[in-house]
């Protein structure tokens, strides 16, 4: 018979481990119930928006994540996803993007009233921080506000009169640089017609020469990238946590573009703001005092930047004047060069149509004579080829917006709290506004067709207080640049249509396949 004995010696290590087991169990038990309380609190606090959230069509999403699925990918196919869900969904659709509700719309009756009443960028824009922060593009409604109207004055028509010398010796030099690519084949026309346009925008807003096109400035290469890099991160969930995105290659290779970037416009401040210092001094040492009123002949962006900068109630930092620095010479160069670019590839497949441009700009200038500020307005057929363009083409084919009030749109109330996401370039080739979309006709911007229109069905400067300051500057620059060079040659392209040209987004729209142009001189 087999005795059991139930009082044996306790061995030390066992009840450790049981002990630990048991602290392990508490610890987990604890965390469960503050997540679950986190959770509850984090639901309860966002009802309102999960109450309008379930009003509005859109598409499967789950709890936190959202819909991710739609936003992965390269450039094309992000783009191609959210074109997508803007031809499935009704003109106000929703969207959740991670735990960030997005109410998605594409009415002009609604552009009018959000693009008024929502001036704050959305927080996704963030990642553009390292080269903009506190520029007019990415900074917060109150700096916006504060820049703009400071920046305002610098854009009048006085002002941009005296730019049209610059644009047309520039365009010179660009004339120049295309001859050696005439007859050639196609060839990456947007890196030789940026070279151009940062040497415009720096130039002319900045007062400083860069000389890009004689030495190939890498410039504008960066800020294509840095755009590109940028919009991934806007709509890659993981790359939006800075942590974890500085750890990856792209994240690297973001911040040496930012380096590079910030390097040069801090030696364009630094250069430009030790010759605006010898200025004062040399007006002080001759007449005992600084005038301030007194301008000079050409007075640019940077000048007024630097002037107000020597007022401490309304100075600009160093690190504020780069940033600006940075926002305006990529608005100002890759905006113009894109645009540039997608004229030149319309001109090409409409060769009839090139014609008639070409025929216009010799009935105002005749084959030689450099454009005049007076000159621009009688390019009326330019005008209006340039804005089909930039129909089928907008610059920026989405943009986004927070909302700090609840806003009644009619159908729907948008609450704050939320965001908004604008569908630019699905209006603008929604047959609904545009009979037969992808037709190609420049008379749609006759006046008499114009006047039959809302406002808001053509926005490629966006619309509202927060519309682009550069509208003005960049139409001009356009009519000059194209009025010289279009003298000199004709242009074509191996683009059949225009359905045939996809698109990616760099948050600027660019071609999938790249421009597709050749050149040929003029006989």
């Amino acid at each position: 018979m087999i005795e059991v004995i139930d009082n044996f010696p306790k061995i030390p290590f066992l009840q450790s481990t049981k002990q630990n087991y048991l602290a392990l169990e508490l610890l987990l038990l604890t965390t469960a119930c503050t997540l679950l309380v986190w959770f509850v609190q984090f639901i309860w606090g966002r009802r309102k928006l999960y109450s309008y959230a379930r009003q509005v069509p859109g598409p499967p999403s789950l709890p936190l994540i959202g819909s991710p699925w739609y936003f992965m990918g390269n450039s094309y196919d992000i783009l191609s996803n959210v074109s997508m869900l803007f031809d499935t969904y009704p003109s106000v659709f929703k969207v959740w993007f991670g735990p960030k509700l997005f109410f998605a719309v594409s009415e002009p009756k609604h552009y009018e009233i959000l693009l008024t009443k929502c001036l704050n960028k959305e927080s996704l824009y963030d990642g553009a921080n390292v080269i903009a922060a506190d520029g007019l593009f990415t900074s917060k409604r109150d700096t916006w506000k504060k820049h703009r109207k400071l920046i305002a004055p610098t854009f009048n028509q006085q002002i941009l009169d005296n730019f049209v010398e610059i644009f047309s010796e520039q365009a010179e030099v660009l004339v120049h640089n295309l001859k050696k690519h005439a007859g050639k084949g196609e060839f990456d026309i947007f890196h030789t017609i940026s070279t151009c346009t940062l040497d415009i925008i720096c130039e002319t807003a900045m007062g400083v020469k860069v000389h890009a096109q004689t030495i190939d400035a890498l410039y504008t290469k960066w800020a294509d990238r840095m755009l590109e890099i940028i919009f991934l991160r806007i709509f890659i969930l993981w790359y939006q946590n800075d942590f974890l995105f500085n750890l990856l290659p792209l994240g690297r290779e973001a911040r040496d573009i930012a380096k590079n970037m910030n390097e040069f416009s801090g030696r364009v401040v630094r250069e430009k703001k030790k010759a605006f210092d010898e200025k004062i001094r040399e007006r002080k040492n001759s007449i005992g005092t600084y005038f301030e009123n007194e301008t000079p002949k050409r007075k640019v962006f940077l000048d007024y930047l630097l002037e107000v900068t020597n007022d401490d109630n309304v100075a600009f930092t160093e690190h504020q004047l780069r940033q600006e620095v940075n926002t305006f010479v990529i608005a100002g160069s890759d905006t113009t060069a894109t645009s540039i670019c997608y004229v030149f590839t319309m001109l090409g497949l409409h060769q009839d149509l090139q014609e008639k441009v070409y025929n216009e700009i010799i009935d105002v200038l005749g084959p030689d004579r450099q454009p005049e500020p007076s000159d621009l307005p009688k390019f009326k057929y330019l005008e209006r080829f340039i804005k089909e363009t930039q129909r089928l083409f907008p610059l920026a084919g989405l943009i986004a917006r927070e909302v700090e009030e609840d806003i009644n749109l009619g159908e729907y109330v948008v609450p704050a709290g939320a965001s908004v996401v604008f569908g630019f370039l699905h209006t603008h080739t929604n047959e609904k506004y545009w009979p037969n979309p992808f037709k190609f006709n420049p008379d749609r911007f006759l006046p008499e067709e114009v006047a039959k229109r809302h406002p808001c069905t053509y926005v490629p400067f966006s619309y509202g207080p927060r519309n682009c300051i550069g509208l003005k500057y960049a139409m001009m620059a356009l009519k000059s640049l194209l009025a010289t060079t279009l003298r000199k040659f004709r242009i074509f392209t191996s683009y059949q249509k225009v359905e045939d040209i996809k698109l990616k987004a760099h948050l600027v729209l660019r071609p999938k396949d790249g421009y597709k142009v050749y050149i040929e001189h003029r006989t």
